[in-house]
């Protein structure tokens, strides 16, 4: 989907060195040519939340996990495009020098954004929901700080799929694949596809491999030992402490991740530059 900014807002990692002052360059910059430009900044704590209402594009200055942390926010209200200031720079395709001649193309081609797929997520203990939400990247279901397996028992859509002893479980998006996932031997997935993974962590004499699941399924993971501390991480930046018999339930998200295509690399080039492949 294409269309032309008009309503830019500019969002920037709390704390940053630089993040403000280039944000102020860039808004200047972008009401030079006509564009509404805000300015908020992400994380600081309290206030009601990003003024997203209103924006078609969501600039981000900050590095992925803030691009994942304001998508999460955002829940797909508008597409989002990522200025990177932190290491990787994986999501985040706008170099930090350099910002110019691109976001001038985005201004005049307009912007071009597909959407990934997000998850969402509930725990039910006792049949009862204790918390819910939504991931961009991915869910891991992990032990606590005593080096003791898990035991794990999981459905999809209903019907049993299998028991496995393992340090945890990790259920990534596409865009997750490249995180924990493949760390864990999880595949490399394409943005473009609408499935999710499930990969088991250091699995203890079980023959549960890796799967793909399409993003229309339902899965049910039930945590079914009592004597092992067991978390739900959400990618990587927030986590609920699980109980013996408790169920985590995972689907699609009403809304993912809308990201812009700059235009500047390609997924594979990406995955080459990130040295995730050769």
């Amino acid at each position: 989907m294409t269309t032309i900014p008009r309503n830019v807002l500019l969002v920037t990692k709390a704390g940053h060195p630089q993040a403000p002052a280039l944000a102020g360059t860039i808004a200047g910059w972008l009401r030079a040519r006509g564009v509404a430009a805000r300015v908020a900044e992400h994380g600081a704590g309290g206030g009601p939340g990003l003024p997203v209402d209103g924006c078609d594009l969501v600039l981000v200055l900050g590095g992925d996990g803030t691009m994942i942390s304001v998508a999460r926010e955002v829940a797909g209200r508008a597409p989002l495009l990522g200025l990177n200031l932190g290491r990787l720079g994986f999501l985040t395709e706008l170099p930090a020098d350099g910002w110019q001649e691109p976001l001038a193309r985005v201004l005049e081609q307009g912007v071009r954004w597909c959407e990934r797929l997000g998850l969402a997520w509930e725990v039910r203990r006792a049949g009862q929901p204790v918390a819910s939400g939504a991931v961009v990247n991915d869910l891991v279901v992990n032990r606590g700080a005593l080096a003791r397996l898990l035991h794990l028992a999981l459905a999809l859509d209903g019907e049993d799929l299998g028991r496995l002893r393992a340090d945890g479980l990790v259920l990534a998006t596409p865009t997750g694949s490249t995180a924990y996932s493949i760390s864990s031997g999880g595949p490399i997935v394409h943005p473009g596809l609408d499935v999710f993974t499930v990969t088991p962590i250091c699995a203890f004499l079980s023959n549960f491999k890796p799967m793909v699941l399409p993003g229309t399924a339902e899965l049910r993971v039930v945590v079914e030992d009592a004597g092992t501390e067991a978390f739900l991480t959400l990618d990587g930046q927030g986590v609920v402490a699980l109980a013996a018999g408790d169920e985590v339930f995972v689907r699609r998200a009403p809304a993912g991740l809308k990201l812009v295509d700059a235009g500047l690399t390609t997924y594979v080039s990406r995955l080459r530059a990130k040295g995730i492949i050769e």
